[in-house]
């Protein structure tokens, strides 16, 4: 079976995916592949024939709408050389026949990236997540069919908070209940929402570090806000400077990544938090904790636990799940969460009954632990292969974050290092994104943990980083 898979099978014309649909049914209907054959895992496939992941993931879904394999949990994918449904030609159906067939309703869905090492954004491994999600939109079905006639609203969804709060550590949960948890449409969603609650209420002034996450500063600017940075150093911010930049703009709140600071990867010390506390009572400003990164146990409370009259936490599930799910929620201040709620009425309602439904059979399947610490044991190999290969150079890392802050060594600058590195196929994050409007660029990228990708390829592409921080071009030098 070796030789089969081979960059040979997709010889032919047109998408990736498809050249591959058509070389397996070849490869079954001349006897290669015979019925029972278990296919190779989708990323050691995806390495050998060099595309991604999700090329050979929709071919082999293509194979199994059309009944030429068979999925079994667990196991693996597994020929069935006589389809249980034959197809109606022994090839993919064209997208522009009159039939609606799974190609035709989905392709448009499928992202048709160009095959690079992506490294600019993390991506998540699947390590059990996919079958619990897929049965958790089985059960969605079943739902009554009063609530796929109306509109969600607060109370009908009880179920799902009470299940959220059991979710959450026993050791992060002080302080709170369900009440005080408002489901959002993912992690940037509530951002939006209570930024949109906060500003409101007076100053429309937001402190964040100086380098901060893009998505906050722009919402913060489409809500009409300003974004004003404070200093930081290896601990967190620096109460000295928060309490200056409070007083000179009288900024209504701060925004912070305590646990897992984007892009640098530093923790926010617990004697440091204390500190910060103290300068927001002084204030009376609030403090938003935005906690979306983390794959592992807190280093420290959180503000919600050590100010719950004037903090906010923000968490989702985009990275220790799935970023397609969109689930994200937010522990407001116990007299806030109808102010919150009012908030999400305006906007879309509430979370859809289907969509919440979904969420909650994820979060109480007895599978999802186990999926979870996988989760943070393949990003802990990334985070360990990474250290041992650039180690040499300036890291911002932690093994529970999946992406590292790579400072870049006398001789390069930001853009020309982004643009070297993409002629070689690698994709990473720029450390001008991260910083404000009217501040200093750093130089220095943010390189994010592709767990889709093999761990030896990983290896090579980050050789290849390694061998371009070693080599800076003369004319590309400061």
């Amino acid at each position: 079976m070796g030789t089969i898979f081979s960059p040979d099978l997709m010889n032919g014309e047109g998408p990736k995916y498809r050249r591959l649909v058509d070389g397996i049914i070849k490869a079954i209907g001349a006897g290669d592949l015979p019925d029972g054959e278990k296919l190779p895992p989708v990323r050691d496939l995806a390495w050998r024939l060099n595309v991604t992941p999700g090329t050979v993931a929709r071919a082999y879904s293509i194979l199994g709408e059309n009944g030429w394999v068979r999925a079994e949990v667990g196991r693996g994918t597994f020929i069935r050389a006589q389809p249980a449904t034959p197809p109606s030609a022994p090839t993919l159906p064209s997208p522009n026949q009159a039939d609606r067939s799974y190609l035709s309703r989905h392709a448009h869905a499928l992202h048709n990236e160009p095959e690079t090492d992506f490294l600019f954004a993390p991506r998540l491994p699947d390590v059990g997540q996919v079958d619990i999600i897929r049965d958790a939109i089985r059960a969605s079905a079943e739902l009554p069919e009063a609530l796929l006639l109306r509109y969600p609203f607060h109370k009908a969804q009880s179920y799902l908070r009470d299940a959220l709060l059991a979710h959450i550590p026993d050791d992060e949960r002080t302080g709170f209940n369900a009440d005080d948890i408002v489901v959002t449409n993912g992690g940037q969603n509530a951002i939006m929402l209570s930024m949109q609650v906060l500003l409101a209420e007076g100053s429309r002034n937001v402190m964040v570090e100086e380098r901060s996450y893009p998505g906050l500063r722009r919402a913060v600017e489409l809500l009409g806000g300003n974004v004003v940075s404070v200093p930081m150093d290896e601990d967190g911010v620096l109460p000295d400077a928060l309490d200056r930049v409070a007083r000179s703009t009288g900024a209504n709140l701060f925004f912070t990544m305590p646990e897992a600071h984007n892009p640098t990867c530093r923790i926010t010390t617990e004697a440091r938090r204390a500190e910060v506390v103290q300068v927001a009572r002084k204030h009376g400003f609030h403090i938003v904790q935005d906690d979306c990164y983390r794959l592992g146990p807190a280093h420290a409370p959180s503000y919600r636990a050590l100010l719950p009259e004037q903090s906010w936490f923000i968490s989702s599930f985009s990275k220790t799940i799935s970023p397609a799910l969109r689930a994200g929620f937010v522990v407001t201040p116990s007299a806030w969460s109808g102010k919150l709620r009012r908030v999400v009425d305006v906007n879309y309602f509430g979370v859809s009954s289907p969509m919440a439904e979904i969420l909650y059979q994820v979060l109480t399947d007895p599978r999802l632990p186990k999926a979870m610490e996988d989760m943070r044991r393949s990003n802990r190999a990334h985070i360990e292969l990474a250290v041992n290969m650039l180690g040499r150079f300036e890291l911002g890392w932690s093994h529970d974050v999946p992406f590292f802050w790579l400072k870049l060594p006398r001789g390069w600058r930001v853009s020309s290092f982004c643009q070297m590195a993409e002629t070689k196929g690698i994709r990473v994050r720029p450390g001008d994104d991260f910083a404000l409007r009217d501040g200093p660029s750093p130089q220095a990228v943010r390189i994010s943990v592709n767990g889709q990708m093999p761990l030896e390829r990983f290896r090579l592409v980050l050789a290849e980083l390694a061998s371009l921080l070693d080599n800076p071009n003369e004319t590309l030098s400061a």
